[in-house]
């Protein structure tokens, strides 16, 4: 009959670690023991609570995030791109951050055009919302040439290493602003938990920054601007990077060189090897967007959270796409999600959108 009740002796034996170890944890604090007297006893369920929170905290994936894997995996032969970032996949995209590949031409843009940004946000001060922050650097770029008057910088994003990225590009670059970090999913439903806290907090309108041509990687970009739009007021402003459609630079080789390291992380962590699967990029014309496929050189399978997952030799699952867009679908897009679009500026590769949501009636 197992105890309830165990010795520190007996939890070392049920963890298979050094009574030492435990004894250490618990004086600091880190162990869920007691001391009674002057022996110290540990309840078997806390030994199991033990076991099971350090495993969710070095697990890769949250169970909801493992559960979305697995509905795209079997049911539409797809893993989310915005999974890849997760653990060491931000340093790796951090690593790969080519002008042609994540948008890097943006900052060139926004130099190019600083004085007609800062022009229009003169005398206005923000709560800097950085969705998809990647590693800080573009906000940072930002906040120095375009607007100073900014309360907070904040990151949004489902990792956690990213957010860490980004807070410490802005420790060094912006050391005065306060920084706040807010792990979430845009992609999933509004973010005005958020929104509403920073306005609340720091008594100033949003300025949301959505670069790197995030939305370009977006399978339904409407979708995920109108959760973007629902938690804004109409005082607060949207600033979107894009891919610009140029038919003289679709990036092939680049992507198959320097974005396809990045897209092994979510399905190495999953069991499928570089020796079962090669994984490239093509070019789809007719929807103006680069699409990346993993593409199985051999029979595969594995049990994966419970499930068991099986492709065919041949078979393909869907990593990323990456959507170019024209001016007309950048107008329709925006107009269609409730968007103003204040400024609109490109060269020939990228694009930079500044927008604001439309109210329901004109102000008097």
């Amino acid at each position: 009959m197992e105890r309830p009740i165990l010795t520190i002796k007996q939890a070392a034996k049920l963890l298979q670690v050094d009574p030492n170890t435990i004894y250490r944890w618990a004086r600091g604090g880190k162990f869920p023991a007691s001391k009674i007297g002057k022996e110290w006893r540990v309840l078997r369920s806390d030994v199991i609570k033990f076991v099971e929170s350090k495993k969710a905290q070095t697990q890769f994936l949250t169970k909801s995030q493992e559960a979305e894997l697995i509905t795209a995996l079997v049911g539409r032969r797809e893993i989310p791109l915005k999974l890849e970032y997760l653990g060491e996949g931000a340093d790796r995209y951090v690593a790969i951050s080519a002008p042609e590949v994540a948008g890097g031409s943006e900052v060139e843009i926004i130099y190019q055009y600083k004085e007609r940004l800062s022009d229009f946000l003169k005398n206005r001060r923000f709560n800097l919302l950085d969705i998809g922050c990647g590693d800080g650097k573009k906000a940072a770029f930002f906040i120095s040439n375009i607007t100073k008057q900014v309360s907070s910088y904040s990151g949004l994003d489902i990792s956690p290493r990213m957010l860490d990225l980004a807070g410490q590009t802005m420790q060094i670059a912006h050391p005065e602003l306060a920084y706040e970090q807010f792990i979430d999913d845009f992609e999933h439903g509004s973010i005005s938990n958020t929104t509403y806290y920073l306005n609340r907090r720091y008594q100033h309108n949003n300025l949301i920054l959505f670069l790197g041509n995030t939305i370009g990687n977006l399978s339904d970009a409407h979708r995920v601007l109108i959760n973007l739009r629902d938690g804004m007021s109409s005082q607060d402003l949207l600033f979107v990077g894009m891919a610009f459609y140029n038919p003289k630079n679709i990036p092939i080789a680049s992507y198959n060189e320097k974005a396809i390291d990045l897209l092994w992380t979510v399905p190495e962590k999953i069991g499928i090897g570089r020796q079962d699967a090669k994984i490239y990029w093509t070019y789809n014309a007719a929807l103006r967007q680069l699409e990346c496929q993993l593409e199985f050189i051999k029979n595969w399978g594995k049990i994966f959270g419970g499930n068991p997952i099986r492709f065919g030799k041949g078979q393909k699952i869907r990593l990323a796409i990456s959507r170019r867009f024209t001016k007309d679908d950048t107008f329709e897009l925006f107009a269609r999600a409730g968007f103003k679009i204040e400024i609109f500026v490109h060269d020939k590769d990228n694009a930079l959108v500044l927008c604001r949501p439309h109210a329901w009636e004109k102000r008097i």
